[in-house]
């Protein structure tokens, strides 16, 4: 597991990818701030869960955007920068459409 998190967490090592990620997290949280009700449970068709890996995916993002580099691969591989800019997208595509 450590050596896959590491080559894992190496391809999206680059200069590009850190600031698209960085881009994706901050609209993200801006378009949470702007209208929390299109992301509540209680008034939009997101669960509970969906909240939370948007939240894990904002935190990622920007750890990743930020240039951190986790020493650890266990942190690597808990955020990893791959997943959390599809899960990114996603949610602003939901936020847009």
């Amino acid at each position: 597991m450590t050596l896959l998190a590491d080559k894992f967490y190496a391809v999206t090592d680059k200069g590009p990818l850190r600031v698209l990620s960085l881009i994706m997290s901050l609209l993200l949280a801006g378009c949470v701030f702007w209208q929390p009700a299109k992301f509540a449970s209680q008034t939009s068709d997101l669960a509970v869960w969906h909240g939370i890996v948007l939240i894990w995916a904002v935190c990622s993002g920007l750890i990743h955007g930020f240039g951190f580099r986790p020493q650890r691969s266990r942190w690597k591989a808990v955020f990893a920068p791959l997943p959390a800019m599809v899960i990114l997208f996603a949610g602003l595509v939901y936020f847009f459409t």
